[in-house]
């Protein structure tokens, strides 16, 4: 018995006024399964989590996330169900709000009891001390705020994690940190990933397969051991690898 997919993206178009900035993309992902979408800047890879996310609703073609053909505008269950991480942990986290107040308001949203306890497993799933939990953004480092930005995300308890370059903003020495609590939170917690990057260095490390995009357009989708044996089938995803592993020599 084949196990139904926890996402399926049939077609899909999205266009800005003039501009298609994705064409005809497909692609499935398992549940469970952390699936990576890189691609220079511009490809359309964050546009795609957008769609995915219900924060784009301009779009054409086909989504099923969890078994569910999926609208322009989403239900309140869909926020449960799937929740996005985004890559700025300064601008995703408002200035005059506690940790406290960003946990609960998600929660006060949907109406969920065990509020205490829910925000309390949140922050020690994401490694914070109950101290941090009063304490504004201005008072956290950017690795912590990024936890925060996690935790409020982990909250409702959702099945699938739509991640937007969520190490892109923070100091090297910190991104192998939340890289590795992403890992062990996919472990704990059953989730499904999809992680937008443009490093590939980060989606080898994250994902079992991933989806390289050029203009808009899927022009390859590879495991993870293609991309560590540096086989790729097709010239630019091969041009990406080169540059990505320039950049990190030079870096």
């Amino acid at each position: 018995m084949t196990t139904q997919p926890a996402i399926t993206v049939e077609k899909l178009n999205v266009s800005f006024g003039d501009s298609h900035v994705v064409k005809d993309l497909s692609f499935a992902v398992s549940p469970g399964e952390s699936y990576g979408i890189v691609g220079e800047s511009g490809s359309g890879k964050s546009t795609v989590l957008r769609v995915l996310a219900g924060l784009n609703r301009e779009w054409s073609g086909e989504v099923d996330i969890l078994g569910k053909r999926q609208p322009k505008i989403r239900d309140k269950a869909f926020y449960r169900a799937v929740q996005m991480v985004f890559q700025d942990p300064y601008g995703s986290l408002h200035p005059k709000k506690t940790v406290d107040d960003t946990l609960a308001e998600p929660l006060a949203i949907h109406g969920l009891r065990d509020a205490e306890a829910k925000i309390t497993r949140a922050m020690a799933d994401v490694g914070l001390p109950a101290s941090f939990r009063f304490r504004f953004p201005h008072q956290l480092s950017g690795g912590q705020r990024q936890r925060v930005a996690i935790a409020r995300a982990l909250v409702l308890e959702p099945t699938i994690l739509l991640l937007d370059e969520p190490t892109s903003a923070l100091d090297v020495s910190i991104q192998a940190e939340v890289l590795n609590l992403l890992q062990a939170l996919r472990q704990e917690r059953k989730l499904t990933y999809i992680l937008v990057s443009h490093d590939l260095a980060v989606v080898g490390h994250m994902c079992e397969r991933l989806l390289v995009m050029q203009f808009g357009r899927g022009v390859e989708e590879m495991s993870a051991e293609t991309l560590a044996a540096r086989t790729p089938r097709t010239d630019y995803a091969r041009q990406l690898l080169i540059a990505s592993e320039g950049f990190r020599r030079a870096g």
